[in-house]
């Protein structure tokens, strides 16, 4: 019998603004599988997070400005890599 490790990236996310609220956390850190996107992350929080994290993404009710190492991204297809930092942050609105 032959094993085949599948390799596994480990993803610091940070959550920023109001999104800490919405995680109860600040930072943390998630194992996807090789190939993972911006997409894969964000059901992975939904699904150990907060599932209001994903849904209300996709549904546009959460505006997040998402950055992956520091570069601001709205593709959910951006590849993700071992050691990457994503950011997720509530834009703060005031009157």
């Amino acid at each position: 019998m032959i094993y085949i490790k599948v390799g596994l990236l480990k993803i610091t996310v940070v959550f920023l603004g109001r999104a800490s609220e919405f995680s109860q956390k600040s930072i943390i850190t998630v194992e996807l599988p090789e190939n993972a996107t911006l997409y894969d992350l964000l059901k992975k929080l939904g699904e150990t997070v907060n599932p209001r994290i994903f849904t209300k993404f996709l549904e546009g009710q959460f505006v997040f400005v998402t950055y992956v190492n520091d570069t601001p991204t709205i593709s959910l297809t951006t590849p993700l890599r071992d050691g990457d930092r994503v950011s997720l942050i509530t834009p703060e609105m005031g009157g």
